[in-house]
């Protein structure tokens, strides 16, 4: 199912603690991690007058190339065949993120978030945010490295197709590295909780032998899960996209990768 994923990174402290938590992947039977740094012509298209284009990328991309060889060298010490993307693409962090993902046909993109809360980055959304919202693939989002990152799963759970979809991949994630997985449930204002319909997932779960538990919320689905995952010690959560979105706040999705501490599955 994770034969092949894309490391993206900007070189920044908090996109490369991402490396350290590669090795967490081995259990996924990862075999191959593409590593890709984007050029980010957005940052300099805006005061492009005076600038020459070529010429700036480049110089970013002498300074680029040996910088992800090195990475690739110390993802091949893990025990990974490891491609790098050279010459690295120039543009649209995002588009080229999910072009590259899809011409490489990964099994999921793995990358960093600021996890930035100003009223920029809520209005126009992080790269990661950006990424979840454009991609049909499995996007694993960090903040900080968390050890043993697949060992207790929060997965959000509202009943929908898409959370049934989520929901294979916990199974596939949580046999394939004994994790205890913590079925959350929000209910919003007004909701009755179908007991039956968490029992079946409970005892779906537990018949293939996966420790489960359920864990009930209410109030805000996006809140409630951020909570209930910090409460519990979840190491990470699992949630499902929720297709594009064009109100300002975003999905359920984009608030938990702006405010979850722990690495975000999104589905």
């Amino acid at each position: 199912m994770f034969k092949k994923v894309l490391y993206s990174t900007d070189f920044s402290e908090r996109s490369l603690a991402i490396l350290d938590a590669l090795p967490e992947f081995k259990c996924l039977n990862v075999e191959e991690v593409v590593v890709l740094r984007v050029i980010n012509l957005t940052r300099v298209l805006g005061v492009a007058r005076g600038i020459d284009i070529e010429a700036y990328i480049e110089e970013i991309e002498k300074e680029t190339v040996p910088k992800l060889e090195e990475i690739a060298e110390r993802i091949r010490s893990m025990g990974f065949n490891a491609k790098p993307i050279v010459p690295p693409p120039a543009g649209d962090p995002v588009g080229e993120i999910v072009r590259v993902a899809n011409e490489e046909n990964v099994d999921a993109i793995i990358m960093g978030s600021r996890g930035r809360s100003t009223i920029k980055a809520i209005l126009l959304g992080s790269t990661a945010e950006g990424v979840v919202r454009n991609s049909d693939k499995p996007v694993v989002v960090f903040k900080n490295h968390t050890p043993k990152v697949f060992s207790k799963i929060v997965y959000a759970y509202d009943f929908s197709e898409r959370c049934e979809e989520v929901g294979k991949f916990v199974k596939f994630v949580a046999k394939s590295c004994n994790s205890e997985v913590i079925v959350a449930h929000v209910l919003e204002k007004g909701e009755i909780i179908e007991e039956s319909k968490l029992d079946e997932i409970e005892q779906d779960f537990g018949s293939e032998g996966i420790n489960v538990r359920i864990v009930i919320g209410e109030g805000s689905p996006s809140k409630e899960i951020v909570r209930i995952a910090e409460k519990e010690g979840a190491t990470c959560i699992f949630v499902g996209r929720s297709g594009k979105k064009s109100g300002v706040l975003g999905s359920t999705a984009d608030f938990v990768i702006r405010y979850s501490k722990v690495p975000v599955f999104v589905v």
